[in-house]
């Protein structure tokens, strides 16, 4: 018994020299983005918070209930907003980041169409409410974007 006991601790330690010897060492993984795709997505994010100052130009608009402008408000001034999220979203990192930041940009643009159609309605509440939305997607889209070292949101 005491044999078949030394053997089967030799078996044991063979396997855990041979399970630790044969592991490799965890790949470090350089950061995900260079100092120069930084400097282009902080510059394409300032861009998407000019975008997002204009949003603050609609509620005046709905409570005046001036439907014509609030129609062309979205069109005009805010329709450079979807190439520009999109534009940015792409440039992130990992796949999935990309997704999910293409998913918000399309829920802020969902809610942008919803206000136009309010506008067709003349429906100030669905416009107040899908302001707030679209508020609320554009805030969760900018926090999808990686910041620069030592700057928090």
């Amino acid at each position: 018994m005491k044999a078949l006991r030394s053997i089967l601790m030799l078996v044991v330690m063979a396997i855990a020299v041979l399970t630790v010897g044969c592991s490799s060492a965890p790949k470090v993984q350089g950061p995900l983005y260079s100092a120069e795709e930084l400097a282009q997505i902080e510059q394409a994010t300032l861009a998407v918070e000019e975008m997002q100052d204009r949003l603050l130009g609609i509620p005046p608009l709905v409570q005046k209930q001036d439907w014509d402008d609030v129609s062309n408000y979205i069109r005009e001034p805010l329709g450079e907003m979807r190439q520009r999220m999109s534009r940015l979203a792409r440039q992130l990192k990992p796949e999935s980041l990309q997704r999910d930041a293409q998913q918000v940009a399309r829920d802020v643009f969902g809610h942008l169409n919803e206000i136009d159609q309010a506008t067709k309605d003349r429906d100030s509440a669905k416009a107040f409410k899908n302001y707030n939305e679209a508020q609320r997607d554009f805030n969760a889209f900018l926090e999808l974007i990686p910041q620069p070292e030592g700057e928090s949101t």
